[in-house]
């Protein structure tokens, strides 16, 4: 499952099976809850939107 595993940042990593991108948690520790989540193509297209709305809300925002 860690295919062309990456480090985002804050403890978060991306890995990608084929077909979803795996996002996990990992603080090296034995104790570590690894928490994953499974993002399929219809939901990080979603993330995609959601992160260039987020853009023109901050863009708008900022010229009032």
């Amino acid at each position: 499952m860690n295919k062309f595993k990456a480090y985002l940042g804050d403890s978060v990593y991306a890995s990608f099976d084929g077909y979803h991108i795996w996002l996990t948690t990992e603080n090296g520790y034995p104790d570590d809850p690894r928490n994953q989540i499974a993002l399929e193509p219809s939901v990080f297209e979603a993330l995609i939107r959601y992160q260039e709305h987020l853009g023109e809300q901050l863009l708008k925002e900022k010229k009032l």
